[in-house]
């Protein structure tokens, strides 16, 4: 399956987990306004897939979130010289 879509987070996007312990997969979900994600295991995938997937994940939003901070560092910055 492929999909391509944009998802613009603001203040008002909801990034919540639904965690059911070890009775079912968890569910990553983004509720913003008019649309939504989300993100679990289904069965027929192997678990290790799933867990390579979430690690790969996890490892790019802390990118993403690094690379943020740097660009909203440098805003404040041309925001502060003005």
């Amino acid at each position: 399956m492929s999909a391509i879509m944009s998802f613009y987070g603001d203040a008002d996007t909801r990034v919540h987990l639904h965690d059911y312990g070890t009775k079912r997969a968890p569910i990553l979900a983004l509720d913003g306004n008019g649309c939504s994600l989300s993100v679990s295991a289904f069965d027929c995938v192997p678990i290790a897939d799933h867990l390579a997937f979430a690690k790969a994940l996890a490892a790019a939003t802390a990118d993403y979130l690094a690379a943020l901070e740097t660009y909203a560092a440098a805003q404040s910055d041309t925001t502060q010289a003005r």
